[in-house]
């Protein structure tokens, strides 16, 4: 049975109504302000992050004023000409609900079958300036860093506590609303710390014994060097999770933003064996390295977690993560995408159906959508949903940045991949990944800067040389990028002597030959993205498009890219690239359309 909307017709908000974009107003309604020109959310002064379709979706609700939005409305707006899930608008509503936080979600009325609208009076308030008149001040979120815990007196095969508790610690605490965590391993030190610009540091140690697992940790104010507190944990080994959620809960309610967070409970699953969680600890640690052997040895340490225990979400978000690697070409594929996907897909919805407010699985499985199967509305909705639920997920923000990137939202990517770069500036990847979203949006001075940093923390960085050398070969700087293509080709395995080949070849027979070469170990690796934008660099449309139509039949990791990718700017409006096109669903988004 369908629920009239209050008032009858007039209480519903249509389509017809928004035919010019919502007013620059500000809008109140309960605790929140909204600043719609400063794209400003408070509560209580406190800002609070809303992400893409969810803002769009707030702005629709208080415009509105508390009359009905149907559903027809918000697909209408939101996705023109284009038919999204039932699904789709609701994930996206869930992720307003979250972004609103703890207490929010009967601010928006769900009318069966008909649509949503706010429950509390709107007013709309005079603006004044970068802050609305009569609204709090705002408030600043608590920052914090958190670094990977000595472990002086463990045996080797324990070292992983050290990294893998101050990880589980970050995780337990990413819900507490008004505060922003740096993941483990942003700094090394204070000084690190304060270059960072967070508000505190925790550290400690880990000791570990048949009977008891103890953890030191102090909280650190970064400004003035003083410690704050420091305690000793202690748990027996069978009930680890107690020990993580006691530190957790702690440093919770040494950073309030408000009298509520005081008494923040932070209650982690507790897996049905210990050794399940010590084990999942332990595969995260293997995950970080970013290379073959140690992701095939996590594949098998989460499987063997979910032996112990087949409900623990942890263990099925980390073995999607580890999926989505393996099926990555960046890692020269381990693994079948066909195979590789299809289980990052299954252990991510598995480990939402055990636990929803987990961003890790939402974040993976945003990322099966944009990878895989080319779901662009799915995979917003997932990865604004991981943000969302996690504002300081580096891994929920880069994701999100890169695919912000691939329809053309710029200055959204920008913004989200610059936010995760703020949490976590010595991440390697990140700054690999600022550097393509710098790239795509045409800014090839600031990719470069990117990528140069990523060289300062990890100089011996093959990654990093074949980027600029793409970057260098579009901008028609062709002796930069050979440089920069020989010293890729000295750190590739599979190119023994091949950088003194085609380093002569350039010298003897010039550059083209040199570059033909280069394509063929291009191809012959299975690197069929770099192989399409090196045979535009030498003026062979014709192959490049041979090898982006081998791209699509592989499904390889980078196809979003491929409406955004300067080097093929030249093959737009080629029957074949335009195929390419509407085969990944990218048609009508080469320039943003969303």
């Amino acid at each position: 049975m369908r629920r009239a909307a209050r008032g009858g017709a007039s209480a519903t908000c249509t389509f017809h109504e928004w035919a010019k974009p919502p007013g620059m107003s500000v809008y109140a309604f309960g605790p929140f302000i909204l600043d719609t020109a400063g794209r400003r959310l408070t509560r209580d002064g406190q800002r609070m992050a809303v992400p893409g379709k969810a803002w769009q979706i707030l702005l629709m609700l208080a415009d509105a004023g508390g009359r009905l939005v149907s559903h027809d409305t918000f697909r209408a707006r939101l996705w023109p000409n284009i038919v999204v899930e039932d699904r789709t608008l609701t994930v996206h509503m869930s992720t307003l609900r979250k972004a609103l936080g703890d207490g929010s979600a009967s601010l928006i009325e769900t009318v069966s079958r008909e649509g949503y609208r706010l429950a509390a009076p709107v007013r709309v308030l005079p603006a004044a300036g970068p802050q609305a008149e009569g609204a709090p001040p705002v408030a600043t979120s608590k920052t914090l860093a958190v670094r990977p815990f000595s472990t002086p007196e463990l045996a080797e095969a324990d070292s992983y506590l050290g990294v893998g508790i101050a990880d589980a610690v970050t995780t337990a605490l990413s819900g507490v609303p008004g505060v922003t965590i740096s993941p483990v391993d942003a700094v090394e030190d204070l000084a690190g710390a304060r270059s960072l610009g967070v508000e505190h540091l925790l550290e400690g140690s880990v000791q570990r014994s048949a009977e008891r697992l103890r953890v030191e940790v102090r909280l650190i104010e970064v400004a003035s060097g003083r410690t704050e507190w420091s305690e000793r944990f202690e748990q027996a080994p069978m009930d680890p999770s107690a020990l993580q959620d006691a530190i957790a809960a702690r440093v919770a309610t040494s950073l309030p933003q408000s009298p509520s967070l005081v008494d923040e409970d932070v209650h982690s699953y507790r897996p049905r064996a210990a050794e399940a969680y010590f084990l999942q600890l332990e595969a995260r640690a293997h995950l970080k390295p970013f290379t073959r052997l140690p992701l095939i040895k996590a594949l098998t340490l989460f499987e063997q977690a979910l032996v112990l225990d087949p409900d623990y979400a942890m263990a099925h978000a980390g073995l999607a993560s580890t999926y989505l690697l393996m099926a990555s070409t960046a890692m020269l594929r381990p693994l079948q995408v066909d195979e590789a996907m299809p289980m990052a897909r299954r252990h991510a919805q598995r480990a939402i159906a055990l636990d929803e407010g987990l961003a890790e699985a939402w974040a993976a499985l945003g990322r099966v959508k944009m990878e895989y199967d080319w779901d662009w509305d799915g995979a917003e909705a997932d990865l604004a949903h991981a943000v969302a639920l996690n504002a300081s997920s580096v891994e929920a923000l880069g994701t999100y940045g890169q695919f912000l990137s691939a329809m053309g939202r710029h200055d959204e990517a920008i913004d989200a991949m610059e936010q995760a770069q703020r949490l976590d500036p010595r991440s390697v990847e990140t700054l690999q990944h600022l550097a393509i979203v710098y790239w795509m949006a045409g800014q090839a001075d600031r990719a470069l800067a990117a990528v140069g940093d990523s060289l300062k923390v990890l100089p011996a960085s093959t990654r990093a040389h074949y980027g600029r050398m793409m970057i260098l070969d579009q901008l028609g700087r062709r002796d930069e990028a050979m440089a920069e293509r020989l010293t890729t080709l000295r750190g590739l395995a599979v190119a023994e002597g091949m950088a003194e080949h085609v380093e002569a070849l350039a010298r003897t027979k010039g550059w083209r030959e040199a570059m033909i070469v280069w394509i063929g170990l291009l191809e012959r690796t299975n690197r069929w993205e770099g192989a399409a934008q090196q045979w535009v660099a030498v003026g062979e449309p014709g192959r490049a498009l041979d090898a982006l139509e081998h791209c699509v039949r592989a499904r390889t990791t980078y196809l979003c890219f491929t409406a955004q990718n300067p080097c093929f700017r030249s093959l737009h409006g080629d029957p074949r690239f335009e195929q390419i096109l509407r085969t990944l669903k990218l048609d009508g988004r080469a320039k943003g359309e969303s």
